[in-house]
């Protein structure tokens, strides 16, 4: 029995000799692979061929777990949370501190946020303190407000769900989403908002405005539109169907060629981003007058929505008019294609990761937008040198057949051993 796996990020220093005896060949396939001392003893003793781009070997000893973290995204700190005296903290992303939480930050001896730190006023006005490096800003909001999404929707069950003399903080901005939604009833419970930035409809705004914070920005908009907010948004039929004929999009739209019909359902349409039409389709824009913060117009052949993709030179030169590929995990552009063809005709939009020549990156990044990664597609064998295996095997090993029945696969962001 063989092993494949492949995966973005592999963890082996858990790793039990017993789970692996039985195969006769494993196969690890990854961009990053993370060992400790033990771990690499029993990698070596086993039938293991790993192709890693980075290594990284780290004791499980030397990391403690409760005393160091490192986080990817939002954090919380708050009063019941459990940190053990000296503990160090890294965030990239949002660090969001609870009030009374005083006595628990004394506990970190270190804590570094890239990114963002929101927290109540009486929080703010003891940063920073020892220990504490801020990359970004910190949001402060008054002690006795609620904390809600940072994009709060408001709807018409609100107002009685909300409890009287209360204030209520979101940290990017409040939308008014529903024509039936009762400012009234908020005023008469002596209902507080704050935030950055608020979206509302122009038949409330005399009632809602006194409600939010004087420094809030806010936006009007009309009574008969439908609020949609997401990054990315394809107006379909379904999506037309499900949001009406009058749209308020916050966040990205893209319009194919193939939904021209469904654009003449539109009657008006703003966009709080960026639009990218067919060319087809840039002259129905016109007539409803749509406004936008910008339009790109995509010409000739289009590849969206796939797992992986493939561009080579044959394909760019049967797209005379361009091809754009959008929403593609994996591109993979062909060491055949020029760098002049590429910035000529090919246009890459929110794909995860581009692999191309190192003579190609320059032309691919000229051409991409939202692109995670572009780089080489060689897989440096750092294995060998960290295991210390003969030249046989970091030789290239053929990937095995989909067809081999007596493999196993594995297929995964991350995997630990």
């Amino acid at each position: 029995m063989k092993l494949r796996i492949n995966c973005e990020r592999c963890d082996a220093r858990k790793i039990n000799e017993e789970n692996y005896r039985e195969f006769s060949s494993i196969r690890i396939y990854t961009e990053e692979l993370i060992v400790d001392d033990r771990s690499k003893e029993i990698l070596n003793r086993l039938p293991f061929n790993i192709k890693a781009e980075e290594v990284r070997s780290k004791d499980l000893a030397e990391d403690p777990g409760s005393k160091t973290l490192s986080i990817n995204g939002v954090h919380e700190i708050s009063p019941a949370s459990n940190v053990a005296e000296g503990s160090s903290l890294t965030i990239n992303g949002m660090l969001k501190i609870a009030p009374g939480t005083e006595e628990v930050l004394k506990k970190y001896g270190r804590i570094t946020v890239n990114g963002i730190i929101l927290c109540p006023k009486s929080i703010a006005a003891i940063l920073p303190f020892p220990g504490l490096s801020i990359n970004g800003l910190t949001k402060s909001y008054p002690d006795d407000y609620v904390l809600m999404d940072n994009k709060y929707k408001l709807d018409k069950y609100f107002p009685m769900r909300a409890t009287e003399n209360s204030g209520y903080f979101a940290a990017t901005f409040i939308y008014d989403n529903d024509p039936e939604t009762d400012f009234g009833k908020l005023a008469q419970k002596n209902i507080k908002f704050s935030t950055d930035k608020a979206y509302i409809r122009k038949c409330h705004l005399e009632t809602a405005l006194p409600l939010i914070n004087i420094e809030a920005n806010i936006v009007e908009i009309p009574d008969n539109c439908k609020v949609i907010v997401s990054d990315k948004n394809e107006l379909d039929d379904s999506f037309v169907n499900a949001n009406g004929g009058n749209l308020y999009i916050i966040g990205n739209a893209h319009i194919s060629a193939d939904n021209y019909e469904t654009l003449e359902k539109v009657e008006s349409l703003t966009v709080e981003g960026e639009v990218t039409a067919d060319e087809e389709c840039v002259q129905r824009l016109n007539e409803i007058n749509a406004r936008y913060e910008k339009l790109t117009i995509c010409k000739g052949k289009e590849i969206r929505d796939v797992a992986m993709g493939i561009v080579d030179r044959a394909t760019l030169e049967e797209a005379v008019g361009g091809l754009t590929v959008r929403d593609c995990a994996l591109l993979k552009i062909e060491k055949d294609v020029p760098s002049e063809l590429i910035r000529q005709r090919l246009q890459i939009r929110d794909c995860a990761k581009v692999t191309c020549t190192n003579e190609q990156k320059a032309a691919v990044s000229a051409v991409s937008r939202d692109v995670a990664f572009i780089g080489s597609t060689n897989i440096k064998s750092l294995f060998n040198g960290l295991f210390g295996f003969g030249e046989d095997r970091d030789e290239e090993q053929p990937a095995p057949s989909p067809f081999e029945d007596d493999t196993k696969y594995i297929n995964a962001e991350f995997y630990e051993l």
